[in-house]
């Protein structure tokens, strides 16, 4: 029983020990230090204790490359005094930005300092990590995103909301390289990063991301570039929110990792009664107007509400054909689809030109859902002149074609070719000299005939 009282009290000692050595922990750097350069810090050492804190040491640890460096000893600490410590060390090129697992831009640890005193009944030791920041240079600038009934730009944390079971997105993730396009000897700008590796992934399967990973190569200082993802909803996605994870990770030429995470939201919606109309096929899809004929519309719908649906009905309306009809009410379960089948008249002589096809859905039988149109193409009849069959079957066009008979001679000697004769003029008998010489002949027997007459008339009147 005494050797568990000893214990007890020697652990008491040693924790009330621990407790008066208090040391801070030195970051060298900052979110907006440059690389290849020299830093200092300052960290204190603390006797919280009641007693003296004497034969204070601190002992550094680390990576050689950060060249740490600080005194090695300070004086002794009254009960309850501090003492502020000077840290110096150095910023390599190769220094990351950001932790390469969770791509958060933080200080990161470089080595320790370890600090030893007496309270003048236990020798005391405290251990901490020394940290280290450099510039981030590698921004994800910009993540938008395009659905079929609705966009947004986003930023860490936002959510873009109203989405429905089987919309179809995209992502567009853009990326900047904020190194200054100046190079310089010491190598800390005018830095391209040789390959960018940009990942997208969905919290639940009811977002899937097609090709969830890609790359963007040579991104000199100063430029931008962007990847744009696939993103599908589910048509059975449950009313949820899904975050989306996207994440841009570099290598700088000097080899220090660089980058950046989001967290993007999107919140999937689903109405108490919403009957989808996924699909409108019309066919034929143009049809012309010398005959009249027949189309076939048919619609498939989608049942993306929260419940089971008892009377759901489909409705094409045209207007510009005086067609409306509504399809008889028919069951159906959330999730399920069906396909409805209307035969449409297209009279003779319908006007040339795009026809209207609107598709409504309804719930209850009455209750208005969703619509969707297409386009019917009306053309004018066209136009041609009848064809008469020759003997051997073939046919040619009863307007004759009038051509001018041209004679070519051969070149001459000298290349130029001879021009060809005028026209030949065809003529009819009224224009010819024998029918000048009738008309000649005609009138002279008229003539004398007359004379004849009017001499015959005087004798009968002498005495």
């Amino acid at each position: 029983m005494k050797k568990i009282a000893m214990f007890i009290v020697m652990l008491a000692l040693v924790a009330v020990g621990a407790s008066a050595l208090q040391v801070g922990i030195p970051n060298l750097g900052s979110s907006n230090q440059d690389r290849n350069a020299n830093v200092t810090t300052q960290f204190t050492i603390v006797n919280d204790g009641t007693s003296p804190l004497t034969g204070i040491t601190i002992q550094l640890s680390g990576n050689p490359a950060y060249s740490l460096s600080a005194p090695g000893s300070i004086a002794d600490l009254a009960a309850g005094q501090a003492a502020t410590v000077t840290l110096s060390g150095f910023i390599p090129l190769t220094h990351n930005a950001v932790d390469p697992t969770t791509l958060q831009a933080q200080a990161l640890p470089v080595g320790t300092v370890i600090v030893s005193g007496n309270n003048g009944s236990l020798q005391l030791t405290q251990t901490v990590n020394v940290t280290a920041q450099a510039r981030n240079q590698l921004e994800l600038k910009k993540v938008r995103i395009q659905c079929d009934t609705t966009s947004k730009s986003l930023d860490n944390g936002d959510t873009i909301k109203n989405l429905k079971p089987g919309e179809d997105c995209t992502m567009e993730v853009e990326v900047e390289n904020l190194f200054n396009d100046n190079e310089n000897a010491a190598k800390t700008s005018g830095i391209t990063f040789q390959t960018i590796d940009i990942r997208v992934d969905s919290s639940s399967s009811d977002i899937d991301v097609d090709d969830d990973s890609d790359d963007i190569e040579d991104l000199d200082a100063g430029d931008e570039d962007s990847l744009t993802f696939d993103l599908n909803i589910e048509d059975d996605a449950d009313a949820r929110t899904v975050t989306i994870d996207v994440t841009v990770k570099g290598t700088d030429e000097n080899g220090a990792i660089h980058g950046e995470a989001q967290k993007v939201r999107m919140e999937i919606e689903r109405l108490t009664h919403d009957i989808q109309v996924q699909s409108v096929d019309i066919s034929p899809s143009q049809v012309e107007s010398c005959d009249a004929q027949n189309v076939k519309v048919t619609a498939r719908v989608l049942n993306l509400g929260k419940r089971n649906e008892d009377d759901v009905a489909v409705e094409v309306s045209i207007p510009d054909l005086k067609f409306q009809k509504k399809s008889a009410t028919i069951e159906l379960d959330q999730d399920d689809e069906s396909t409805f089948t209307f035969d449409v008249p297209v009279p003779k002589g319908q006007k040339a030109g795009t026809v209207r096809v609107d598709v409504n859905t309804f719930f209850d039988t009455v209750a208005p859902s969703n619509s969707a149109s297409v386009d019917l193409i009306v053309s004018a009849c066209e136009d041609g002149s009848e064809e008469a069959p020759t003997q051997s079957g073939q046919q040619t066009t009863t307007q004759p074609v009038q051509t001018t008979p041209v004679v070519v001679t051969p070149p001459t000697s000298g290349g130029v070719a001879a021009q060809p004769r005028s026209q030949t003029q065809s003529s009819s008998f009224t224009d010819s000299n024998a029918y000048v010489a009738l008309l000649v002949v005609a009138s002279v027997v008229i003539v004398l005939v007359l004379i004849g007459m009017v001499a015959m008339l005087v004798r009968s009147r002498q005495p």
